[in-house]
């Protein structure tokens, strides 16, 4: 299960927390405006509301042990409550014999969820919700009311459904492509650390096997006897000396300030960084 220290639960779980907000936010506005339409119900908006509230607090609960899955059930649950609210609300909006812009809500929403939406089909199923609610709701009404409708409407939310479409497959694939190189630069960093490890050691072994050869040849002048056991000893350096040489195609590769060849100095960073990190 993918925790909220990992980045894209970490978005979900963003997205979600922001359109509970907005829902609380814009549908208590949107409340506020249509007071002065008649008979304008009021649990549609206060349900929606509440919804958003309790998403809210309920994201918060659980921000340390958020998921993907979490953050698109909360995200489709939210969206879902204001398509409910709308579809009540916007026949009343329809009846007021006032001029209106129709479904301007559901535009608002059919471009906000490729900003919010945290997988490319809770928001795709999101956007397709806010045009078929509008486009369902204009054949709800009377022909009257249909015929006062501006030319091209309720069709032009498909327009809107499409760029959202569009916004939200791009910025998806914008967020993938960044989490990708990401990764791919902690590997790089990873790679390039073991690889002055391997260095260092190098240069921390190359003084014993020095000593090693410098010891045998002495040994070998003095006790002839020890032949065998030399050749070995011989043979163990040669091959310690051949792999020395083989990191040295690798040393050009890295850019060494001073005192980084040393293992010495790299053993004693870690030590202090671990003992601060056992303070803090």
């Amino acid at each position: 299960m993918t925790r909220s220290r990992g980045p894209a639960a970490r978005h979900a779980w963003q997205g979600a927390f922001a359109a509970a907000v907005l829902n609380a936010a814009g549908m208590s506005v949107d409340f506020l405006l249509a007071r002065g339409v008649p008979t304008m119900p009021t649990y549609p908006y206060a349900v929606s509301v509440l919804v958003g509230i309790g998403l809210i607090v309920f994201l918060l609960i659980r921000r340390k042990r958020a998921t993907v899955r979490l953050g698109s059930a909360a995200f489709l649950v939210n969206t879902l409550a204001i398509l409910v609210s709308l579809w009540i609300t916007s026949g009343y909006w329809a009846t007021t014999g006032r001029p209106w812009t129709p479904f301007q809500a559901n535009k608002l929403g059919v471009l906000a969820v490729p900003m919010l939406a945290p997988q490319s089909g809770v928001g795709l199923i999101s956007i397709a919700g806010f045009a078929a609610i509008a486009i369902a709701k204009f054949y709800f009404l009377e022909p009257d009311i249909q015929r006062e409708f501006p030319v091209g409407e309720p069709w032009f939310i498909l327009i809107y459904a499409l760029f959202g479409a569009v916004l939200l497959i791009y910025r998806l694939r914008s967020i993938a492509l960044e989490r990708e190189m990401l990764r791919v630069q902690a590997e790089a960093a990873a790679a390039e650390h073991l690889a002055r490890t391997f260095l260092r050691l190098r240069n921390y072994a190359n003084t014993p096997i020095q000593t090693i050869a410098f010891a045998t040849e002495l040994l070998r002048a003095k006790h002839h006897d020890l032949k065998p056991i030399l050749d070995r000893l011989e043979r163990a350096v040669d091959k310690l000396t051949d792999l020395s040489h083989a990191l040295n195609s690798y040393e050009n590769a890295h850019k060494w300030g001073p005192g980084d060849e040393s293992l010495e100095a790299t053993t004693m960073n870690q030590q202090l960084l671990g003992s601060q990190a056992r303070r803090l």
